[in-house]
């Protein structure tokens, strides 16, 4: 039986994940880190919100504030967790029990808030991320489409073949060093001067020409790509709807009602994420940015010409004026880039980016 496994911590105080060597005993996981210090979590204390759906990985999270958490891609690990767990295995979940149906969970969380207080009939914020990380992708992917369809129904849309291929190869070229997840992308370009970008659940992006035309190459795409797909690995969209939404228009959703989507439409259009999740994807998209050997400073790049060129014009500015502290984060990503040792290539050969940019305008 296989006793030791590779994943990565995180201390919940900043989004550094850190790789870890992990070693199931019978007292608890023994986490080592690359410095030499060793972390035990007893398995009582342990509480899993991933890893319940193929694909996607497991996440177990111990403590209140902050919340570590460690993360472990190989499914087998649930099947020895259990086994070594004993008395606690029945609080992780068992890969062999078929997963239930979204609306039974649904159901089941509304009752147990609305059976903690009454404050919680109308609304579900203590079990909205444990709700988000139990929905099934397939479900997230029809939710996230059905947004998408909303808010670019009467847009017009750039479908020039060479703005196309390109954003798709791009996705291609970032998703190849992703993890194994259940999520299929598909980039929606609208024509408009709002300098935005927008994730939406199980896979679909929004990018407006208006940030198209602030990038002046590929890999400055790419940095904003890198920090969307992000966004949705984590299922930042899906949580931070659930937490806005109240349990009678989740229970709509559930039930196929197509009028509540202007409810979730709204709750997306206005969506500020935390700054716990805006940092999670400026790390996670700078690093999948390097694992695909994507020049690193394209992102850090576009950041710079935005708050320099628009940091009075937050109306047209959305990008940077619904992601805070700029500068701070230009900073960590100077720093995170500055430690790897990546050979980067560039991403489109023989294309002219001012030629596509203005295909689409």
């Amino acid at each position: 039986m296989q006793m030791h496994w590779q994943g990565h911590y995180l201390d919940g105080i900043t989004a550094t994940r850190h790789p870890v060597n992990i070693i199931l005993t019978p007292a608890g996981i023994q986490i080592k880190k690359t410095d030499g210090s060793v972390l035990l979590w007893q398995y009582n204390e342990v509480t899993q919100t991933q890893g319940y759906y193929a694909g996607e990985q497991i996440r177990l999270e111990r403590g209140a504030d902050p919340v570590e958490a460690l993360v472990v891609s190989n499914t087998e690990f649930l099947n020895v967790l259990r086994f070594m767990a004993s008395s606690s295995a029945g609080k992780f979940h068992d890969p062999a029990i078929r997963r239930k149906r979204l609306p039974w969970i649904i159901l089941a969380v509304i009752g147990t808030i609305g059976g903690l207080s009454a404050l919680y009939i109308w609304g579900i914020p203590a079990g909205a991320n444990a709700l988000a990380d139990h929905v099934p992708p397939e479900w997230e992917a029809k939710l996230g489409e059905a947004v998408a369809k909303e808010l670019t129904v009467g847009e017009s849309m750039c479908t020039e073949t060479l703005p196309q291929q390109s954003i798709e190869h791009i996705i291609q070229t970032l998703n190849s060093a992703t993890l194994k997840h259940p999520y299929q992308f598909k980039v929606y370009l609208v024509k408009g001067e709002t300098v935005n970008a927008l994730a939406a659940p199980g896979g679909h992006i929004i990018i407006f020409t208006g940030l198209l035309e602030q990038t002046k190459n590929a890999e400055e795409l790419a940095g904003v790509l890198a920090h969307e797909m992000q966004h949705i690995l984590q299922k930042h969209a899906t949580k931070s709807i659930f937490q806005s939404l109240s349990v009678r228009a989740l229970i709509a959703i559930v039930l196929g009602d197509p009028g509540i989507m202007g409810d979730v439409i709204g709750t997306l259009g206005s969506l500020n994420y935390s700054r716990a999740y805006e940092e999670e994807a400026d790390y996670l998209g700078m690093e999948l940015l390097l694992k695909a050997n994507i020049n690193p400073t394209g992102m850090i790049d576009f950041f710079h010409t935005m708050n320099k060129k628009y940091g009075n014009e937050p109306e047209l500015f959305r990008y940077v004026s619904t992601h805070p502290l700029i500068a701070e984060r230009i900073r960590r990503l100077k720093e995170q880039a500055k430690k790897a040792s990546v050979t980067s290539k560039p991403l489109l050969i023989g294309v002219s980016w001012q030629q596509l940019v203005k295909s689409c305008v």
